[in-house]
């Protein structure tokens, strides 16, 4: 009996098999890119490394963006889609958009990746149009879109491109969160634009679709999967600089009729811009009835930071003693406010004492009236008005046996 190794098997499947038909060497994979930019009738620009399709778009801009827009530093507004949400090693960014200002248009260049070997050729562009500008203006950017691109740049090691990005980087999501987060319950870009900015997308792509479209397309789909995706990107480019225009709008004062607008955040942005008289203005807000009892704690515990800063006791004063008023908790911390003030800004131990005390009265009839909230949130300020209260009792009883030791001193002298 013949034994037959593994060998002499693997000889004979291989005999059994056909010949292998020579395929010759696809012309889509080579000619992907030209094919791409003839779809969405865009230029084919070459670097080295390979080329990237761009495609170019402008966009008229509402009456008084543009203007608003000019006074600043030439600006890019950037935003990516790549292949996935994280900004590891395995993530690609196969659609780059920069918007620049050109009048009262935002011209927008979208770089679209024809196939992965391409990447350098994109990446370079990409950092081109970055550094033509003073700064980049994004959405998250400082969480995802530059973190990504850097580390594209280093893997790829384009390490002459990397220093040449601009250094000046706006995030507005930070701002956006300030501002808007509260009133609207969320700052996604998305929410930002229907409550904010008046932007409704009739036909749009979700983010959790921008992946698999891109996957699809490599797979030989139709260049039409990356069309709504493209338009995408540039309403979100689009948006970038009709929110930083509003943010503008309302440092500029804009926030005295605005209709969604969290005071205390917007308080907040005015300091950052250095605009400490209309923070203060803002700020003082807090007496309109309509506003939410925490807002308006909020404002005025930064309007008496503020003015106590300038020396302005009085007015500190005054803006929590209008909200004393009304028996309820929220009058019982006004009124203890209204101690702090007396004793660490006035030095009247005695004045403290009287405001801490009739803190402690007005919560006893906020109670009585059911006005406090509940026993949680009464015994809650119950606690600070006492601990203030054996505070403000023992230094008003010191100072008064310093008085009659002094007094005594002076008599037998």
């Amino acid at each position: 009996m013949t034994v037959r190794t593994l060998a002499d098997r693997l000889a004979s499947v291989r005999a059994e098999r056909p010949s292998p038909v020579a395929v010759p060497p696809l012309a889509r994979r080579e000619n992907r890119s030209e094919a791409l930019a003839r779809w969405f009738g865009a230029q084919l620009a070459v670097e080295p490394g390979g080329a990237a399709v761009v495609v170019e778009r402008a966009v008229q801009l509402p009456s008084g963006v543009a203007a608003r827009l000019a006074d600043l530093p030439s600006a890019c507004y950037f935003d990516t889609e790549t292949t996935g949400l994280s900004t590891g090693a395995g993530t690609v960014v196969f659609l780059a958009g920069m918007g620049s200002l050109d009048g009262d248009r935002l011209v927008v260049r979208q770089l679209v990746l024809p196939d992965y070997h391409h990447e350098p050729a994109l990446l370079r562009r990409v950092v081109a149009e970055l550094s033509a500008c003073a700064r980049i203006v994004t959405y998250n950017g400082r969480g995802f879109d530059l973190p990504l691109l850097v580390t594209r740049l280093t893997i790829h090691g384009l390490f002459r491109e990397l220093a040449a990005l601009p250094q000046q980087h706006d995030d507005l999501l930070p701002v956006a969160r300030r501002l808007f987060r509260r009133p609207l319950g969320g700052a996604r870009l998305a929410v930002v634009e229907a409550g904010v900015l008046g932007v409704r997308r009739e036909s749009d792509c979700p983010g959790s679709e921008v992946p698999g479209r891109y996957f699809s397309y490599l797979r030989g789909g139709s260049p039409d999967l990356l069309a709504d995706v493209l338009d995408h990107n540039l309403q979100d480019i689009v948006s970038l600089a009709l929110l930083e225009a509003e943010v503008l709008r309302l440092r500029d004062g804009g926030w005295r009729d605005a209709t969604v607008l969290d005071r205390h955040g917007m308080a907040r942005e005015l300091l950052r811009a250095g605009a400490t008289d209309e923070a203060l203005a803002l700020a003082e807000t807090a007496m309109e009835p309509a506003l939410d009892p925490a807002e308006a704690h909020a404002l005025r515990r930064l309007a008496t930071r503020l003015l106590l800063a300038s020396g302005e006791v009085d007015r500190a004063e005054a803006l929590w003693s209008g909200a004393t008023r009304r028996a309820s908790c929220d009058a019982a911390t006004a009124w203890l406010e209204v101690a702090r003030i007396r004793e660490r800004h006035r030095g009247d131990l005695v004045g403290a004492l009287e405001a801490a005390l009739t803190a402690s009265r007005v919560l006893d009839l906020a109670f009585a009236l059911g006005r406090g909230g509940g026993m949680l949130a009464i015994g809650r300020v119950r606690l600070r008005v006492e601990a203030r209260l054996r505070r403000l009792r023992r230094w008003v009883a010191a100072a008064e046996r310093r008085r009659h030791r002094a007094a005594g001193a002076r008599a037998v002298a």
